[in-house]
């Protein structure tokens, strides 16, 4: 039994709509491209002037593919989220990592680049579930501007890609949240943490990670 309705909110669900708008777009506008692309690469459509389409056929097959693929990473990010960004629980905190990417801490690397090497990489499509056991909790604070902020989670973080949620490696030292990730506010979802961390009673009432 979860003690979320007398000692506090333990679950908190990430934001999807901006992915299902992203998704639903670049859907669209790829379906269109890669049905006008062949119809003009093969001359079956020409061009206002009469004039042969075949490069711009080309280049709407390319467009298409590469918007087609990337409604596919939008699509997966809208599935991911289904289960619940952030779980506290009775051993500690249990995070939905989706779509780590090697390039996230490299400064100055255009947006279309981190896209694409999500893509192509494959590390877009990757879910992970990290465990934060109590004991290796250090802090939880929201920081930042307003409509910047993040969550920093200062602990020692470890993951599992297992059925059985056995505990592997150090997966890192800290996480970091966006604020526009998460459906509820960020001081909100911080609060929680401290607040259970410190209370060792709270925390025996809650629902085990396993579950």
């Amino acid at each position: 039994m979860s003690c979320s309705s007398t000692c506090g909110q333990t679950v908190f669900y990430a934001k999807t709509w901006y992915h299902i708008a992203g998704a639903l777009i670049f859907t669209f506008v790829g379906s269109v491209s890669v049905i006008l692309g062949p119809l003009f690469l093969f001359d079956i459509l020409k061009r206002a002037d009469g004039k042969p389409g075949t490069e711009a056929g080309i280049a709407l097959s390319i467009i298409g593919n590469f918007m087609i693929l990337v409604a596919l990473l939008g699509w997966f990010n809208v599935y991911a989220r289904r289960t619940p960004l952030l779980r506290i629980c009775r051993e500690g905190i249990l995070i939905n990592v989706i779509g780590v990417s090697s390039l996230d801490n490299v400064p100055l690397v255009p947006s279309i680049l981190r896209v694409a090497w999500l893509i192509l990489s494959l590390q877009g499509f990757k879910k992970q579930i990290g465990f934060i056991p109590w004991e290796s909790f250090e802090a939880a604070q929201a920081t930042g501007l307003p409509m910047m902020r993040s969550l920093v989670i200062v602990a020692k973080i470890v993951y599992s890609n297992r059925g059985d949620q056995s505990l592997h490696l150090p997966l890192a030292s800290s996480i970091i949240f966006r604020e526009v990730e998460f459906r509820h506010s960020l001081d909100k979802v911080s609060t929680e943490i401290r607040e259970f961390h410190s209370d060792l009673d709270a925390r025996g009432a809650l629902t085990s990670w396993n579950q």
